[in-house]
C-alpha cells in the first residue's frame, strides 16, 4: 500500500479510534482482569473517574497524530483529530447526563 493510500481522513479516524480502545483493553487487562468488562466500567463509574480513565486512553493518539504530522500524512492527522474530538463529546455526555 502506498502513503498516498493511507493518506486519508478515514484511516486517521480508525487509528484515533482503535488506539484508545487498545490502551483502554490494555490497562483493563493489566489492573482488572479478575472483573468482567461492564463491571470494569460500572466500578469506574461509580467512582466517578470514568472520565478520567476515559481521556488517558486518547494519549497514545498524540503519538499517532504527531507520527502523520512528520510523515506529512495530513489528512490522517485531521482523521486522528476528529477521532480525538468524538471522544471528548463521548466524555462530554457521560460527565453532564
Amino acid at each position: 500500500m502506498t502513503r498516498d493510500k493511507l493518506n486519508t481522513l478515514w484511516i486517521g479516524f480508525a487509528a484515533g479510534v482503535i488506539i484508545p480502545a487498545i490502551a483502554l483493553t490494555c490497562y483493563y487487562f493489566a489492573r482488572y482482569s479478575d472483573l468482567s468488562l461492564v463491571d470494569f466500567f460500572k466500578v469506574y463509574k461509580n467512582l466517578g473517574i470514568l472520565t478520567h480513565i476515559i481521556s488517558l486512553s486518547v494519549l497514545p493518539d498524540l503519538l499517532v497524530f504527531f507520527l502523520f504530522i512528520r510523515q506529512n500524512m495530513l489528512k490522517s492527522a485531521r482523521g486522528v483529530l476528529l477521532a480525538t474530538f468524538l471522544f471528548t463529546f463521548i466524555v462530554l455526555c457521560i460527565r453532564f447526563f
